[in-house]
């Protein structure tokens, strides 16, 4: 690797040549002062991505205090938004990778998704004049400081970001393991739960680690990012769906056969 690469690039570029996917690194494209990190040719569209490391915190967490989820994960939507700016026509990925730093929850459905569309929450009717909610007709909602649209905005702000994309790597094997020891008797011992898992994963290694990818999709994208690109065994799509009533939602449309139960997105 080039010494100028982040953690971040150096992994997804280790996960791109796993995968087999060409790419070039700060592309020059013709007319525009910006390079994003990285240019895909796939399935004759052009994708670029842009690849945000997360700084270790400043000073270690200690005590009690109150701290905001989405902040982070907003600011650096923010900075692709200024690196793509000059990109409209082109589709856009922002990669997000978190070496170190805590409280960074770029694998949970509800923060990331809220970073995104608003802090998410819930919403129920209220009687004005009883002052008394009706907490039988609670749903999920999303409440507002969202990056791509929110509630009062009457179009979209933030249609070129394509998606959000989750990197991180993984012991898949271990990860395996210790499920299996959680759910083992009491009696079992780990060495059994080792042994039962080595029979069912024949090159059981649980020093392995790969690169694993959440593509999260943007449901007002004006270039929607292909669903096809980042389908390896332990990668997943939150994509849009369109529910039999004819409203967007979102889901996961692919998930990898390799993925860990404990890392399978639901919601």
């Amino acid at each position: 690797m080039l010494p100028q690469h982040t953690q971040g690039e150096q992994v997804f570029e280790g996960y791109l040549q796993s995968q087999s996917i060409p790419f070039e690194f700060e592309k020059e494209h013709p007319g525009k002062s910006k390079r994003p990190d990285y240019t895909i040719e796939w399935q004759g569209q052009t994708i670029l991505l842009d690849v945000k490391d997360f700084d270790p915190a400043a000073t270690p967490l200690s005590g009690f205090g109150q701290f905001d989820p989405y902040t982070p994960i907003r600011q650096k939507i923010d900075e692709g938004r200024e690196k793509f700016k000059q990109f409209k026509d082109y589709c856009c990925g922002l990669v997000l990778y978190n070496e170190s730093r805590p409280l960074i929850m770029l694998e949970n459905v509800d923060i990331m998704l809220g970073a995104m569309y608003g802090d998410s929450g819930f919403t129920f009717p209220v009687n004005m004049d009883t002052g008394i909610g009706d907490a039988s007709q609670l749903q999920q909602a999303f409440l507002g400081r969202g990056k791509m649209i929110r509630p009062n905005w009457q179009r979209a702000q933030n249609t070129t970001l394509s998606a959000i994309i989750t990197l991180v790597r993984i012991r898949p094997h271990f990860l395996e393991l210790l499920d299996l020891v959680r759910f083992s008797p009491m009696s079992q011992s780990i060495e059994d739960s080792e042994a039962a898992i080595r029979r069912e994963i024949l090159d059981f290694n649980p020093d392995l680690e790969v690169g694993r990818i959440i593509v999260w999709h943007n449901a007002v994208a004006r270039k929607p990012f292909p669903t096809t690109l980042f389908r390896g065994d332990y990668d997943t799509h939150y994509g849009i769906v369109r529910n039999e009533n004819g409203v967007v939602e979102q889901s996961v449309t692919y998930e990898g056969s390799l993925v860990p139960d404990k890392l399978r997105l639901r919601r």
